[in-house]
């Protein structure tokens, strides 16, 4: 190849990585600033209203869709928001806590699976729903390198950070589900009558599942659960981790496992698996580990009396 030819080929390149780069970073901030005016839905909106609220809330929910359906923080603390998002485990969840303000008095009501903490398999993974505020958050940039899930080609095309939410956020900017100001971030799951006999034949037919003889506690929970406890042991903040109700739990191992885990860690724990055990209504259930808004309201009355309680 001529030398030339070499030359010209460098220089289109260049020039074609240099536009690439800065149309990626034009289209970054137009999303951010995109993202900057959605506070509904769980592709990002909600997770805005949380960082915008945050340092001023007396009290905290976090965890998956077993928080996020089951606590109306409202009931507890008017000054309040739960953060629960469907799919998300302890990495998501335990980012955020490590987001609040450094020595304010908060309660943090964290939801842990007792399955959940003894996957072998899980890395932290949901993490990367937090992609977009990778060059935002430097709590958020430090937990997603901790663990090994920030994207190196994404460091250069910040673009990517955004994949998988794009369209929800311009769902949630056009058509909002809430007002910002009046959401607490509770979404509870109603039922009727049909969808309870429909449950009813699920649980009918249902098999359960093989409990696992070995129970070793996944790494990332490990990571997180000391970590948790240090943060808020120093920030002024009551951690406590609770467990939602199950209709029918399989394993009863891994509860105790876990509760053992836990109380040698002197981390507060309330397990909740059984206790609808004595109300086997299917009013309280959308499902075999989802309550209805009936249940949900039952559950939340629960835990503010403990709360109330502590505090007389």
């Amino acid at each position: 190849m001529k030398k030339d030819s070499l030359l010209y080929i460098i220089k289109v390149t260049f020039f074609v990585v240099l536009a690439a780069f800065l149309l990626d970073k034009l289209t970054y901030l137009g999303l951010t600033e995109l993202n900057s005016h959605v506070f509904t839905g769980q592709s990002g909106g909600k997770t805005n209203t949380f960082l915008s609220k945050k340092n001023n809330l007396d009290l905290i929910v976090f965890g998956s869709s077993r928080a996020n359906h089951h606590i109306d923080p409202l009931v507890i603390s008017k000054n309040s928001f739960n953060i629960g998002v469907d799919g998300s485990k302890i990495a998501f969840s335990g980012t955020l806590i490590k987001t609040l303000p450094k020595n304010k008095e908060q309660t943090v009501l964290l939801h842990i699976s007792p399955k959940n903490s003894f996957e072998d398999s899980y890395k932290g993974e949901d993490i990367t729903t937090l992609s977009k505020y990778y060059h935002q958050n430097e709590t958020i940039r430090t937990e997603m390198v901790s663990l090994h899930q920030n994207s190196p080609i994404k460091n250069f095309f910040w673009c990517l950070n955004y994949n998988g939410s794009v369209l929800g956020l311009l769902k949630n900017y056009f058509f909002p589900k809430h007002s910002s100001e009046k959401y607490h971030g509770y979404d509870p799951l109603h039922t009727n009558k049909e969808q309870q006999q429909v449950f009813e034949k699920v649980l009918a037919k249902r098999k359960p599942n093989p409990c696992k003889k070995k129970l070793s506690l996944n790494i990332v929970y490990k990571k997180y659960i000391t970590e948790l406890k240090e943060f808020c042991e120093a920030n002024n903040k009551r951690l406590i981790l609770f467990t939602a109700p199950i209709y029918q739990d399989d394993c009863k191992n891994d509860d105790e496992t876990l509760s053992q885990l836990l109380k040698k860690e002197k981390i507060e724990y309330w397990n909740f698996t059984d206790f609808f055990a004595n109300d086997r209504s299917l009013e309280n259930w959308r499902d075999n580990s989802h309550l209805s808004n009936i249940g949900a309201e039952k559950l939340t009355q629960e835990i503010k009396t403990l709360l109330n309680n502590d505090q007389n």
